[in-house]
């Protein structure tokens, strides 16, 4: 059987809600517990609630105390280090989100840009464009262009390497197949090796 999910909202219901906040407190400290006993790290637990007296400690107050004191005793970037405050949550989700942002519109603006060009090929006339469109897609076609230039070097390269790896070498004269700056002395000791 399912549980329902519960909404993260104030209980209106006096009883209800000391009701759900005993139940949460223990199944809080049960976490805390399980999370000491599996990693073993120290953790302790303390809960204030206006529905009794005293806080409430897990495991007891001596070894609260002691978790405490080693965390005050560390040196101050280590305690702080990961330590965040709801402003700085907030902050760092806010920064976060305006990143994923500008790089969704960066993706769209390329999109759009991909269009315009696609369309530009299709004999439509640049009128009627902002002139930020047309420098972005001049900037874009210039990419391409660039793109499609290293792509032909790298095959006329790819060409000439085969063309040369197909030649072969004659004992006549070596020098005519890698040209005249190869030492005469090279050749004249290849050969008596062979």
């Amino acid at each position: 059987m399912s549980r329902k999910r519960v909404k993260l909202q104030w209980v209106e219901d006096n009883a209800a809600r000391k009701a759900m906040f005993k139940k949460r407190v223990k199944g809080l400290m049960k976490k805390v517990r399980e999370l000491s006993t599996l990693c073993g790290v120290d953790a302790c637990l303390i809960t204030y609630s206006p529905y009794q007296p005293e806080p409430e400690v897990w495991p007891s107050p001596t070894e609260v105390e002691q978790v405490v004191a080693s965390f005050r005793n560390l040196p101050k970037n280590d305690r702080i280090k990961k330590v965040l405050n709801q402003e700085i949550f907030i902050w760092q989700r806010i920064l976060k989100a305006r990143v994923e942002a500008m790089k969704q519109l960066m993706k769209n603006r390329k999109k759009e840009i991909e269009n315009l060009r696609t369309q530009c090929l299709g004999c439509r006339l640049l009128e009627g464009l902002e002139s930020k469109d047309v420098l972005d897609l001049t900037w874009a076609i210039n990419n391409q262009l660039e793109e499609v230039k290293k792509r032909i070097e790298n095959l006329s390269l790819d060409v000439a390497v085969d063309d040369l790896n197909n030649q072969p070498l004659t004992e006549q004269n070596p020098k005519e197949n890698l040209g005249d700056d190869v030492d005469s002395d090279f050749w004249s000791n290849l050969l008596k090796l062979s």
